[in-house]
């Protein structure tokens, strides 16, 4: 194989000393600026005294060091005086690449890790381009070559060019297996017949060998390898033969004997051959100790399992485990002896707290009671019981070896007790609001885990003043001492406070696009802030949110030292501002529908932060309506307004969709919305559509007859509040939205349409056990007509309350008569029929589902949804319609695949007992 890379390096620093500037009695200045010598003079020059002048020398050289940006201070004695002169370094002025096709700019920017502006290091500049030729390598172009060339400068800045002769990729001519199996081989290779052709890389043989350990899974060869022995390549590199060795190629099967109460599926489910793979020779004990061990959890004391393994063939084996499953183990009661003050209960009550789910259901497993004594000693310490003893444990089992006594003696010892409070080296906090902070007083018990927290909160306190590298000196030792008896605890603080940081100047690396004004705006802090934890947090959290950027970091370069005016790095890595997605799916609307969509957007133009993105939507019913439904949508955003974090939206969309599917109605749209949008925290989100238009024509799919043609404009806010752990796939928090719209004539819809319409939701997701989660959704609304013409009213299929489908209750199918109100309660005869609201309407939606693991990224779900629509003076024959169900999902990291079924809990006549959903995202 032929590697190789060329580097060459020129370089020529020039360092040219001005006169000397200044002179300030043993200190004098070269080489620096009359200003920077003027605030050295204003800040140190009157600590100079002839004893002291190391320590005032550093902070001087660290103070210069922090506005000029690593050039290099000097320090020198000359005479009886020091001559403190700055050297200018070489620096970057720019960097260029050149003959690369393969890896776009920005990944080779990144590699490099050499931006414009840096002090110039050969060696970070040649370790650089060895990632960038290890990265083709990895990538399959094993004959890639890169030149280094720095042209010689004497203006301290140099560019640096970075020359990449890419070669050939290599590919993967033919693969050829070894075993003692050739059936196996042949099917194997079968698998691995997709990578022939592909480029060799160290990510396709990790993408075969993970093929061949699914096949391995699939098929019960639970010690099976596959190990690369040989790579032949072609003369040139261009191709490869890869030779693997395939060992320990074994099938096992399993069979289970003498169980009762425990199932076969799930003995199987314990042995979990899915994730199971084994070096061990000895399989079988090793899976009758997983089997032994989940009876054992469960409280079969006296479980015995023997694997017995018998030959099926030359290359299979079937493992029995023949099962003994004994009683499982009844606790009748624990019993509490020894040295104590209060009633036994009271213990067995804080014994029980800290012990497992199978103790506290009476069920006895030796290890699990042990650690339960273990919190239960933990627990009265942490009460101030800390000379406690565990004397003893033992267990009683009854004459028929089915029940047991357990005994825990003990002696509580005396109750530890503060006796004083003292903070040492606090002097922005006083030491009455540090007590009150800690909530520690002479008197009470000591409470371990009340003084563990003590530590974090007065830590806490001081950097939310501003007071970052805060530390407790003697947090790990000396921090309590007891009398000579341990009834009394003297508490010791003894506290570093170090400087109160503040933002003397904001430096921006890593932004090569990004316009570092837009980066400034984004931050939570600005130049004389005072800097806290919160601030750099939010800071962090909102430049991710743009999108902008692969990482973020943000830390102050005189970290661990005692400088409080200090400059703030923020570090970012950029993300690719262009995507492009597609994708097609299929659901079981109608008895089958097709989707496609296709879309483009550009984040960042210029660095600005604008955007610009294009979508296109698709439908086609292939069982019944048969009809080509189309969405259009493009956009624009102005994310920073007045240089403000006002952001301005404008989307325009058109799109033709089936607006009713019994009439075969066809709605073609066209909207136009303008939006302002403000983030006024992490997690509340304002948004006020400015001007919203959207036009409607209603046809008969038939004949192209038109029913209905109106406009709608409107404005309103609408407030998003989100404490949800992920948009995504919410486990715990809340989401809620609320939403108030206007529209009238003067603002630009149809003479008879006025009206207001408010709605608010709330979801709310509780983690009631591991994985398990209660998701709540609760939804209002209410619409009024402002319009008194006698033709005026809201038309209803555009902004009315209708309730059925997947998103509002499961079970009825939208778009059908199924849903509430449907045509008949709206007194829609035929097809050439409308609605105009002419009083107020209002809606009530409740969604309760309980969410629990399966397997893996499956999980399941029970359902309950109801909800009902008001029409002011106009009744309907039910109101309320709700359905329960069961549903299927598969999560993913952008949410969840839905397979759910409802049922009717009042179904009417000709309607369906129960509807299947199939869609993507959660409530």
């Amino acid at each position: 194989m032929i590697k190789k890379i060329i580097f060459s390096l020129l370089l020529l620093a020039k360092l040219t000393y001005g006169e000397t500037s200044t002179k300030n009695g043993l200190v004098e200045f070269e080489n620096i600026s009359e200003e920077m010598v003027h605030d050295v003079n204003a800040r140190f020059m009157n600590q100079i005294r002839p004893d002291n002048i190391q320590p005032v020398l550093d902070d001087i050289i660290r103070y210069i060091h922090s506005k000029i940006n690593y050039d290099i201070v000097t320090v020198s004695k000359k005479d009886d005086k020091y001559l403190i002169s700055i050297i200018n370094s070489t620096r970057v002025a720019k960097v260029q690449f050149t003959g690369s096709s393969f890896v776009p700019q920005s990944e080779l920017r990144m590699l490099l890790a050499v931006n414009e502006n840096d002090v110039l290091d050969s060696n970070q500049v040649l370790d650089g381009a060895e990632r960038i030729r290890k990265y083709y390598n990895e990538a399959g172009y094993l004959n890639t070559s890169v030149n280094v060339e720095i042209p010689d400068s004497d203006q301290h800045r140099v560019d640096i060019n970075i020359q990449i002769e890419e070669g050939v990729p290599t590919k993967i001519s033919d693969i050829i297996l070894n075993s003692e199996n050739p059936d196996l081989n042949k099917k194997v290779l079968n698998e691995l017949k997709q990578f022939k052709g592909r480029f060799y890389t160290e990510n396709t043989i990790f993408e075969i060998q993970k093929t061949i350990k699914e096949y391995f899974k699939e098929n019960s060869i639970i010690q099976g390898e596959l190990v690369l022995n040989n790579k032949k390549f072609s003369e040139n590199e261009v191709f490869v033969t890869l030779s693997f060795n395939m060992q320990k190629i074994q099938k096992f099967t399993f069979d289970f004997e003498g169980y009762e109460q425990v199932s076969r599926l799930k003995l199987k489910k314990v042995l979990d051959l899915e994730n199971y793979s084994s070096s061990n020779p000895n399989v079988a004990s090793e899976l009758a100790v997983k089997i032994k061990n989940y009876y054992l959890e469960r409280g079969f004391a006296r479980i015995d399992v023997r694997p017995q393994e018998l030959e099926m063939g030359t290359f299979e084996k079937k493992i029995i485990f023949k099962i003994q499953e004994g009683p499982r183990i009844i606790i009748d009661k624990i019993n509490f002896q020894g040295s104590y003050q209060k009633e036994a209960k009271v213990y067995e009550k804080l014994f029980l707290k800290n012990a497992s789910e199978l103790t506290n259901d009476k069920f006895y497993n030796k290890d699990q009671i042990e650690e339960a004594v273990n919190n239960f000693k933990l627990e009265l310490q942490n009460q101030g019981f800390l000379m406690v003893q565990i004397q003893n444990t033992r267990t009683v089992y009854s004459a028929t070896k089915d029940r047991v006594n357990v005994f825990i003696t003990f002696d509580e010892g005396p109750l530890t007790l503060v006796d004083s409070v003292s903070f040492e080296g606090n002097t922005y906090l006083n030491s009455e609001t540090l007590m009150n902070l800690i909530g520690l007083v002479p008197g009470v018990p000591l409470e371990l885990y009340k003084l563990e927290k003590s530590v974090g909160k007065i830590k806490a306190k001081y950097q939310e003043e501003g007071f970052l590298e805060v530390a407790i000196q003697n947090e790990k030792e000396n921090l309590v001492s007891y009398d000579s008896l341990n009834t009394k605890a003297k508490l010791h603080f003894i506290i570093n406070e170090g400087p109160q940081v503040k933002v003397n100047s904001i430096a921006i690396e890593g932004n090569f696009y990004t316009q570092e004004k837009i980066i400034l705006i984004e931050l939570e802090f600005l130049k004389g802030d005072i800097l806290t934890p919160a601030k750099i947090e939010d800071s962090v959290s909102r430049l991710q949110k743009t999108g902008y950027f692969n990482t973020v970091e943000i830390k102050t370069l005189e970290q661990r030292t005692s400088i409080s005016n200090r400059t703030v790095l923020v570090k970012v890595t950029e993300r690719d501002p262009g995507i492009f997605t597609m994708g097609v799916g299929a659901t079981n609307e109608r008895n089958g529908t097709l989707r496609g969509y296709s879309g483009i957007a550009y984040r960042n133009i210029l660095g600005t932060g604008r955007g610009v993105s294009a979508r296109v939507e698709g439908k086609y019913n292939i069982a019944d309506i048969k009809y080509p439904e189309l969405k259009v949508i493009l956009g624009y955003v102005e994310p920073y307004l007045f240089m403000s974090r006002l952001r301005g939206r404008v989307n325009v969309s058109r799109s033709t969709y089936v607006s009713d599917f019994n009439d075969k109605k066809v709605t073609e749209s066209n909207q136009y919305i303008w939006a302002l949008e403000k983030d006024f925290t992490t997690h509340v989100t304002g948004i006020f559509e400015v001007y919203n238009l959207e036009t409607f024509r209603d046809f008969l799919m038939s004949n192209n007859v038109t029913t209905q043609q109106l406009d709608i404009a409107s404005i309103g806010p609408t407030l998003d509040i989100d404490y949800r752990d992920n948009p995504f796939m919410p486990t715990k928090g809340i989401f809620a939205r609320f939403n108030l719209e206007y529209a009238s004539p003067p603002l630009g819809s149809t003479d008879t349409i006025e009206y207001y319409r408010t709605t608010g939701s709330l979801s709310h997701y509780w983690p009631v056990a591991k994985d398990w989660v209660w998701a709540h959704n609760v939804r209002l609304g209410y619409l009024e007509n402002l319009n008194k013409n006698p033709d005026g009213g809201v038309p209803y299929t555009k902004r009315g309350f209708t309730l059925g489908g997947r998103s509002t209750i499961r079970g009825f199918e939208a778009g059908t008569q199924e849903v509430v109100p449907n045509n008949n309660d709206l007194g829609i005869q035929n097809d050439t029929d409308v609605f105009n609201l002419k009083t107020s309407a209002s809606q009530f939606l409740f969604k309760s589902e309980i969410r629990f693991p399966v397997y893996g990224n499956f999980y399941g779900g029970v359902f309950y949804d109801g909800g009902s629509v008001y029409i002011k003076d106009l009744p309907f024959k039910d109101n309320y319609r709700d359905a329960v169900g069961v549903g299927l999902r598969y999560n993913t990291p952008v949410g969840a695949l839905n397979m759910e079924i409802g049922k009717k809990l009042d179904r009417k006549e000709n309607e369906s007992d129960i509807r299947y959903h199939l869609s993507f995202g959660t409530f």
